[in-house]
């Protein structure tokens, strides 16, 4: 009876520890896309500033 109990247990810890891997896993699969897309919005704005600053450099003269 005893090694019973024990048993169920175990497979109920096991069962638990597998959840909160599968769900740190998630989290951390989520905050990697996250971070993706937060890298990725950063590189565009980069480069739409670069291009308004050099869209600037070449008009500037020309408005003079």
């Amino acid at each position: 009876m005893h090694s019973a109990r024990s048993e169920h247990y175990s497979s109920l810890i096991t069962h638990y520890s597998s959840l909160i891997t599968h769900h740190s896993l998630l989290i951390t699969h989520y905050s990697l896309l996250i971070t993706h897309h937060s890298l990725l919005i950063t590189h565009y704005s980069l480069l739409i500033t670069h291009y308004s600053l050099l869209i600037t450099h070449y008009l500037y003269p020309l408005s003079q």
